[in-house]
């Protein structure tokens, strides 16, 4: 029952890391891009300012790109690293060995179930 794990898991598990890092980090440059971003806008929404002047158009863009692809970034790096696992440990190996994949001792839900209103024995 023993089997090798997957060598392609560790370095899953270091790429969705990455992933979710460089996320991170871009959503934390978002912070500071998205709210000039949104300032700049609203001036010239308002008639404040005739246009957008190359700083306001570089920041509207970045911020746009580090919120959207740092949040991409960041699920991504979760999912992937999440659905890498974990690989089954030595010990594990020796208790499917030993015991099987079985469970110990059968689970039985009405052992734990009180009687009620309807049932035999009930108290009233």
């Amino acid at each position: 029952m023993s089997q090798t794990p997957d060598p392609r898991h560790p370095r899953r598990r270091r790429t969705g890391g990455w992933l979710l890092a460089v996320g991170v980090l871009a959503l934390f440059l978002s912070t500071f891009t998205v709210p000039e971003a949104i300032h700049l806008i609203a001036r010239v929404s308002a008639g404040e300012a005739e246009s957008l002047s190359g700083r306001g158009v570089v920041v509207t863009v970045v911020g746009a790109v580090t919120l959207l692809g740092g949040g991409a970034l960041a699920i991504a790096g979760f999912n992937w690293r999440r659905s890498a696992g974990e690989g089954p440990s030595a010990e594990d190996r020796m208790l499917d060995e030993q015991y099987g994949d079985g469970p110990v001792l059968p689970f039985d839900p009405e052992r734990f179930r009180r009687p009620g209103p309807g049932d035999p024995g009930a108290p009233e």
